[in-house]
């Protein structure tokens, strides 16, 4: 093993973990999700599914929260109106603030929201909030501006209305959507600075640093995130099952008038033995955070501690599917990333001993061979854990416990960032 070049520095982390029957992340008909791998059909986990729930894990540990949401408009004048603001100005001031970064095709929706998600520090709302307070006046009285050429607007286009319908022609245009061309885009860029609107929307915390953000058209927002995460795939074959179930009415049932059911319905669930994959790039991470290797390291070991232990609830009140790995390989790498999902590109097979077993010993076996294929200069560190009690010395040291596990990874983070 070897000290890490400079730029490059990775945590692979490798699960292998049975759940019961259960439908953990459905699509769009309430079906377990599946692809096909290997030539046979699994059941898969969305990589989307997992980083959400992991990332709110992360955030929950270390109380560095950002929001994916439409709604930064209304957000913003609920903190306005706490200071005071009339209640139809701050709505105003939240939507002007957007329009106000001038960015294209970035515009107000229907539901008084933005038309595309925003991903934002917590924070970024109140220093929205605190922007748009600084400018009060300028916006209050654009809001009065803006309501009475609406209102001479609604006016033009009635008589419009009415000399279409006596076969009169009208060359004047229909009032833009709200977006860049609007009046309320165009009173914006009047009273708010475009800078400041932009620098605050382009702000980023640790949870933007590691799980990243795109805003169309607007590249200085855009961060890579500095997690990779696998559509986590089961080791065999596996087809949705599905599950007739009827509820009973209880008020004819005790009425002794209960011949039937009270609902009938069907569900569909699937049972598989799974391998997830997840990579965390710790330099770009340091990247993301501007050299802040403190704030990195610790969003690097709860990001370990999240993929390992979050629960993934969907469906979880009719089929608890709380289950713990039955191992989890980790590595600290200065080559590159590598997934081991090709050990199961020939499906495990049905055995009387489960799929748990033969899952573990291929992903040692391929781990083997990527030691012999790539060589071990690229690995800083590798170990594992988990509820398996077994060694398997292709996946370097056998640690017990989960805080043992995170802690090992946090020294040799730590060390390789030195």
């Amino acid at each position: 093993m070897t000290t890490p070049a400079p730029g490059n520095l990775y945590l692979d982390v490798h699960l292998i973990q049975s759940y019961p029957y259960s439908n953990l992340n459905r699509d769009r008909q309430g079906a377990p999700k599946s692809a096909k791998y290997g030539g046979v059909m699994r059941a898969r986990q969305s990589s989307q599914n997992g980083k959400r729930h992991t990332r709110l894990t992360v955030e929950k540990a270390t109380g560095i929260r950002a929001l994916r949401t439409r709604g930064v408009p209304k957000a913003v004048a609920k903190r306005l109106t706490d200071r005071g603001w009339n209640k139809e100005v701050a709505l105003v001031a939240g939507q002007m603030l957007i329009l106000a970064a001038g960015v294209k095709g970035l515009g107000i929706a229907d539901s008084q929201g933005t038309n595309a998600l925003l991903f934002l520090p917590e924070s970024a709302l109140d220093a929205l909030a605190e922007l748009a307070d600084s400018h009060r006046g300028e916006i209050t009285q654009a809001a009065y501006d803006i309501e009475a050429e609406a209102e001479k607007a609604a006016k033009k286009t009635t008589r419009k209305t009415a000399a279409a319908e006596e076969g009169a022609e009208d060359d004047n245009e229909d009032e833009p959507a709200i977006g860049e061309n609007s009046l309320l885009a165009k009173y914006a860029a009047k009273v708010l600075p475009k800078a400041e609107v932009l620098a605050i929307l382009q702000s980023r915390n640790a949870s933007v640093a590691a799980f990243g953000r795109m805003l169309a058209n607007e590249a200085g927002s855009t961060v890579d995130g500095a997690v990779q995460m696998a559509h986590g795939l089961s080791t065999h074959a596996a087809t949705p099952q599905l599950d007739y179930f009827t509820a009973v009415d209880d008020i004819l049932e005790d009425e002794g008038t209960e011949t039937g059911a009270g609902h009938m319905g069907d569900n569909r669930y699937t049972s598989a033995t799974f391998y997830r994959y997840a990579c965390l790039n710790v330099s770009e991470l340091i990247g993301n955070l501007d050299g802040d290797t403190e704030t990195a390291q610790t969003v690097t070991a709860e990001f370990l501690r999240a993929f390992v232990s979050t629960v993934l609830p969907a469906k979880s009140s009719g089929t608890a599917p709380f289950t713990v790995p039955h191992l989890v390989y980790v590595a600290v790498r200065t080559d590159r990333p590598v997934s081991l999902v090709g050990a199961y590109e020939t499906p495990v097979p049905d055995t009387s001993d489960g799929y748990v077993p033969a899952s573990l010993t291929r992903l040692a076996d391929h781990a083997a061979a990527h030691h012999r294929f790539l060589g071990t200069d690229g690995l800083l560190m590798h170990a594992h854990s988990g509820l398996t009690d077994q060694t398997f010395e292709a996946l370097g040291d056998r640690i017990d416990g989960l805080n043992a596990l995170v802690a090992r990874v946090a020294g040799t983070v730590a060390k390789g960032n030195a």
